[in-house]
C-alpha cells in the first residue's frame, strides 16, 4: 500500500453520493473505483469524482490496488458484501445498519477479526460537531449523572420501496433511529429494556407494508437513565433536536433551527452535492463535517495514525440489537428486555 489508501465504493445511490463528496475533503485516502447494479449511476458518479467503473463488486474486490471498500448499498446487502470483502482482505466501512440480523452482524465481526481488517460502521453522528463534545462532557460528569435524554429525529421520506420492508430496509426505526440508539448507548451506557409506540400515519408505502412512518421509543439504561426518542419520516424536513439532562445540569443541541451558518440566495441553486432554495436558509455544514470526519478516521486507522475504538462493528451490533428490540416492541405491544 502506498501513501494513499485506495478505496472502492460499492453502491452509487443517494448515500454513496454523500460519501463521495465527503472524500473530497479527506487526506491520505481516495475513492478509486465504483460499482452499482445500475451501471449508468456508477458511470455518472465515476465521471464526477474521477473513479473507474467495475462491472460488479467481485471485480472490484479482485483489484490488488484497492485497500478498502465503502459499502453504500441497500441495507439487506451489507452482510453478504462485507463477508466477501473480509475474505478478500479488504478493510471495510459499512454504512449503517451493519446488518438486518444479529446473526449477520456477528458473522461480519468474526470475519473481519479473522482477516485482520478494520470494520467501521457509518455512525457519522459520532464525528459531527458538537456531538463528540456532548459525549465528552457527559463522560467527564460535567452534567452529573444522566437522568434523561430526549430527542426528536426528522428523517427524509424514503426514496425507494425497500426502505419499508423489514427484510430489506428495516423501516424507520431500524434505518433512521439506529443513529440515535447508538448515540444513546454511547452517552448513557447499556440498555436494559425498550418500549415503542407508533404506526403508519401518512405514507402510503408504510401503510401498504405495515411499516411505521412515525414512532416513539423509550429506552431504560442499566445506569438508571431514560432515553425518549421520537422519529418520523413525514415531517418534510431533516435534522434533529437532542437534549441531555443530568443531576448537575443539561445540554441541548438544535440542528433544526440553529445551524451555525445563514445564507441568502436570490434564486435557488443546485450543485453536484447540495440543493438550496431561494431566500434565507441554513446550509447543513455540520453534516458535511460528520461524513468527512468518519471517512478521515477510517483512512487514518488503515494508515495506522489513529487508534481503533470508535464506531466499531461491535458498536453497530449493539445499536442493531436495540432497534430490533424497538421494532419487536411495536409489533408485539410489550416491553422488550435485553
Amino acid at each position: 500500500m502506498d501513501d494513499q489508501v485506495k478505496i472502492g465504493l460499492i453502491g452509487a445511490g443517494r448515500i454513496a453520493r454523500v460519501h463521495a463528496q465527503a472524500y473530497t475533503r479527506v487526506s491520505g485516502g481516495r475513492l478509486v473505483a465504483v460499482t452499482d447494479v445500475v451501471r449508468p449511476s456508477a458511470e455518472a458518479l465515476a465521471l464526477q469524482y474521477g473513479m473507474d467503473v467495475c462491472e460488479n463488486y467481485h471485480e472490484l474486490l479482485a483489484r490488488p490496488d484497492i485497500d478498502a471498500v465503502l459499502i453504500a448499498t441497500p441495507n439487506w446487502l451489507h452482510a453478504q458484501i462485507a463477508l466477501t470483502a473480509a475474505q478478500a482482505g479488504k478493510h471495510i466501512f459499512c454504512q449503517k445498519p451493519i446488518a438486518l440480523t444479529l446473526e449477520d452482524a456477528d458473522a461480519m465481526i468474526a470475519a473481519a477479526m479473522q482477516a485482520g481488517v478494520i470494520l467501521q460502521v457509518g455512525f457519522m453522528m459520532r464525528f459531527t460537531p458538537p456531538m463528540p463534545h456532548v459525549r465528552e462532557l457527559v463522560a467527564q460528569k460535567a452534567l452529573g449523572d444522566v437522568i434523561t435524554i430526549r430527542a426528536a429525529i426528522f428523517g427524509w421520506e424514503p426514496s425507494d420501496e425497500w426502505f419499508y420492508l423489514k427484510e430489506k430496509g428495516g423501516g424507520v426505526i431500524l434505518d433512521t433511529l439506529i443513529h440515535f440508539c447508538d448515540f444513546a448507548y454511547w452517552l448513557a451506557g447499556p440498555i436494559q429494556r425498550v418500549y415503542t409506540e407508533g404506526g403508519a400515519y401518512v405514507l402510503e408505502g408504510a401503510k401498504h407494508h405495515g411499516s411505521p412512518d412515525n414512532a416513539s421509543v423509550t429506552l431504560k439504561h442499566a445506569g438508571g437513565a431514560v432515553t425518549q426518542m421520537y422519529v418520523t419520516w413525514t415531517s418534510g424536513y431533516g435534522n434533529f433536536f437532542y437534549e441531555v439532562y443530568g443531576t448537575k445540569g443539561s445540554i441541548s443541541v438544535n440542528f433544526l433551527e440553529k445551524q451555525t451558518t445563514l445564507m441568502f440566495l436570490k434564486e435557488s441553486s443546485a450543485s453536484t452535492s447540495w440543493n438550496y432554495p431561494a431566500g434565507w436558509s441554513h446550509p447543513d455544514v455540520m453534516w458535511g463535517f460528520g461524513y468527512s470526519g468518519e471517512a478521515q478516521y477510517f483512512v487514518d486507522q488503515i494508515r495506522g495514525t489513529a487508534p481503533r475504538g470508535n464506531a466499531l462493528g461491535e458498536d453497530g451490533r449493539r445499536a442493531l440489537e436495540v432497534v430490533l428490540a424497538a421494532q419487536r416492541s411495536l409489533d408485539d405491544g410489550k416491553v422488550i428486555h435485553l
